[in-house]
């Protein structure tokens, strides 16, 4: 699966001061899988994990958590590390 297109992300409606993991992470879909399902090795592999990020409630705070705190690797709120690098450049 090829990871080409930069989804809609609205950035102006994403938490200003998102909370850490920690106080979130208990809600999120991804609680409890394996943590490896999140750090692919390549963009192509990323489609199991943007799967349950499709489906997290609270897929806004886990994406502004991770670009505030420029988490470069992983799959954070729905996008990829090169998806998030396209928009840090859009907003810089």
């Amino acid at each position: 699966m090829r990871i080409d297109r930069l989804p809609t992300v609205d950035i102006d409606v994403l938490p200003e001061d998102p909370s850490p993991p920690d106080v979130w992470q208990e809600r999120s879909a991804c609680y409890g899988i394996d943590p490896d399902v999140f750090f692919p090795i390549s963009e192509e592999e990323a489609g199991p994990a943007l799967a349950f990020c499709s489906a997290c409630t609270i897929r806004d705070e886990c994406l502004a958590w991770a670009l505030k705190n420029g988490e470069r690797y992983g799959v954070w709120g729905g996008l990829t590390e090169q998806q998030r690098r396209r928009i840090a450049r859009q907003v810089a």
